[in-house]
């Protein structure tokens, strides 16, 4: 069961499923501890500018930084997910993921 925290992304992506993460990204520099010079414009605003866990968090979500990421069908996944992580919190999100992810 995944519920480590290097699995929540910032931007509501699952780190596990991501394959920009299998082509080598490290996961959000937060979660791992490293220093917060990321390039990711989600990462800097989130992160870096305003010191928050994630974008759900953020009073502007969704702004245009965090819909110009994806698709628009992806983007409204990573939307009802970040709701859902600031409702419940990220450890019991990660654990609920994990949970629905079972075979």
């Amino acid at each position: 069961m995944q519920t480590d925290r290097k699995w929540a992304a910032i931007c509501g992506k699952d780190c596990g499923d991501c394959p920009e993460l299998q082509a080598g990204c490290k996961g959000c520099a937060y979660q791992l501890g490293l220093s917060p010079s990321s390039e990711c414009a989600i990462f800097r605003c989130c992160a870096v500018e305003r010191g928050i866990e994630h974008c759900g968090l953020c009073p502007d979500f969704a702004c245009q930084v965090f819909l110009s990421l994806d698709s628009s069908l992806e983007s409204a996944r990573r939307y009802r997910s970040l709701t859902r992580r600031a409702e419940i919190g990220t450890d019991a999100w990660l654990r609920e993921r994990a949970k629905n992810k079972r075979p």
